[in-house]
């Protein structure tokens, strides 16, 4: 319990580091929106610290200019390989997206999605900021709970 207590406040943490990073990014940078023109897209698998890990990318030409983009946000499904990857994404697919030419790498190029650039992350952090207090004072509860059953249990046996 007290594992899953720990579990709670680090993917908590880290989900909610990431999600405000990802807001205050992209917060108060001008954008527009735009078309992302595939020149070549590239499925790249490599094996990391964690194993194995895909990168699926792209090459692309953003109001003339070369750009690179991450093409799993547009996508949305996986993909497993180079083959699939340039039936789903080929030369000359025309992607939506909102650019941001203040910002450098691939913060630069998002998708155009429901909600507005940074709106997700925005969310995500309050979700993690109501939920994982919650979640630790429901675990807390549980483990005060155990903790009193075993003292009663053991005071039954004592008897």
């Amino acid at each position: 319990m007290g594992l899953a207590c720990v579990g709670c406040l680090i993917f908590g943490f880290v989900t909610f580091l990431n999600a405000h990073i990802a807001f205050k990014r992209v917060e108060g940078e001008p954008y527009h929106a735009s078309t992302f023109q595939v020149v070549r897209p590239y499925y790249q698998e490599s094996a990391g610290i964690h194993g194995p890990h895909v990168s699926i990318y792209a090459r692309g030409i953003v109001e003339g200019r070369e750009e690179w983009m991450n093409l799993v946000p547009y996508l949305k499904r996986k993909v497993r390989g180079q083959r699939e990857l340039n039936y789903w994404a080929p030369p000359g697919t025309a992607i939506r997206i909102y650019l941001f030419p203040n910002l450098k790498g691939q913060s630069r190029i998002q998708v155009i999605d429901v909600l507005p650039p940074g709106e997700a992350s925005r969310r995500t952090a309050a979700w993690v900021l109501w939920r994982v207090p919650l979640a630790l004072v429901i675990l807390g509860a549980l483990i005060f709970l155990l903790m009193r059953i075993r003292r009663v249990v053991r005071n039954i046996r004592n008897q």
